[in-house]
């Protein structure tokens, strides 16, 4: 798989992926959609540094919202 990502190594990620599963690698173009359409359920104020730094660069990489 191209750039992939583990949901569950990304604690927000993981709370709004509820629909699938999160121990299974997704495509980063498809973890940004995730981030893109789910933003208003993200506690921004609980993001890591680590996840934080990961939405920059996604939307860096895949254009802004």
């Amino acid at each position: 798989m191209a750039d992939c990502l583990i949901p569950n190594d990304w604690p927000e990620l993981r709370l709004i992926c509820w629909f699938r599963r999160c121990d299974v690698p997704i495509e980063e173009w498809e973890a940004w959609a995730i981030y893109r359409r789910n933003w208003r359920y993200v506690y921004q104020d609980q993001l890591t540094q680590e996840e934080t730094a990961l939405i920059e660069r996604l939307k860096k990489k895949y254009g802004d919202w």
